[in-house]
């Protein structure tokens, strides 16, 4: 197509160079931000995990177990025969800090808006997510957990429960693979009620990535999908919740997608490659883990002169302890 005849004596405005070929346009700039999605914790807003606070006490809790007492027999005259029950505890302890540090050089914060208020609440959401996660990371746990040797001897503890979806990995028919799911689902329930928690069982929750719960959308035995959580002005961190086989199951892809070498909460919360295969966990929220916390959420902005920049830190102090193993139950994909 031909050029118009005033090419090249176009005058271009906000165009520069000599041949006026270099955009100069003036930015328009209203202040919109994209942000990361919002966060809500699941373990906080849905009550997951029982929380205990030593803020001001101590750095370590304590929690006692007791075993089981054996019921005996006897006849006229035969000397009654004592039955000791056992106890142990379980120490948790609290030595590690999570936080964040935003620092803003003094010149660059001088020429910007001030966007304290959206750091804050990339922090906010990074604290979430890695909160929910450690949750998660013990639950997982929970597949190979040993009881202690006396509690287990006393019939009153048992060891973890640990099941692998055979086919799974190699199945591509969506119903095959909802099949499977439905039925490790079904045979933890199984072990539960043999455990003496078949009472309990509607206290159970079950947590699953979305890949799975996607799976399970199309199962019949999956019933009564919504969105719960969140708040009404913050439909984004709302999240999908179904109940199967008379367990509520929350949507949650705060799975490791795979192996941690180097968690910033210390070594019990590395994830081993074999563990990342994890797709599923059902566990009493009241019995399997306890959270305890040493300080909750803590924002500080301050001025560190020397280093001429403006800090923001956002910090938390907590640890999650597996409490009892045996009220959990794990599902792997092979």
């Amino acid at each position: 197509m031909a050029d118009v005849s005033y090419v090249p004596y176009h005058t271009r405005p906000d165009w520069g160079g000599t041949a006026a070929n270099v955009d100069i346009h003036v930015e328009e700039y209203e202040g919109l931000i994209d942000r990361s999605f919002q966060y809500d914790s699941l373990f906080r807003s849905m009550g997951l995990t029982t929380f205990k606070s030593v803020e001001g006490a101590s750095n370590t809790y304590r929690l006692n177990r007791m075993g089981g007492a054996v019921v005996k027999g006897r006849t006229s005259g035969v000397a009654l025969d004592p039955t000791r029950i056992v106890n142990e505890k379980l120490v948790i302890s609290v030595d590690t800090v999570s936080y964040v540090r935003t620092p803003i050089d003094f010149q660059d914060q001088w020429t910007a808006p001030d966007y304290t208020a959206e750091h804050s609440g990339e922090h906010g959401i990074a604290h979430a997510k890695a909160f929910d996660q450690a949750h998660i990371i013990q639950l997982i746990k929970a597949g190979a957990w040993t009881a202690p040797a006396s509690l287990k001897a006393s019939g009153a503890f048992f060891d973890g429960i640990s099941k692998t979806l055979t086919g799974y990995a190699a199945a591509t028919d969506q119903e095959v693979k909802a099949d499977l799911i439905e039925r490790g689902h079904r045979a933890a329930i199984t072990d539960f009620v043999n455990r003496d928690l078949g009472d309990s069982v509607g206290e159970f929750v079950t947590l699953m990535k979305p890949e799975w719960f996607s799976t399970m959308m199309d199962h019949k035995k999956l019933m009564n999908v919504s969105f719960v959580g969140g708040d009404v002005g913050n439909q984004m961190a709302r999240r999908r919740m179904g109940e199967l086989n008379g367990v509520r199951v929350y949507e949650t892809p705060r799975f490791p997608s795979g192996a941690i070498a180097s968690h910033f909460l210390g070594s019990a919360f590395n994830v081993t490659a074999a563990e990342a295969k994890a797709g599923m966990v059902l566990y009493h929220p009241g019995k399997t883990l306890v959270t305890v916390e040493a300080t909750g959420m803590n924002f500080k902005q301050w001025e560190d002169n020397k280093e001429f920049a403006n800090v923001l830190d956002s910090y938390t102090m907590y640890n999650v302890g597996l409490r009892r193993g045996d009220a959990c139950a794990v599902v792997f994909s092979d």
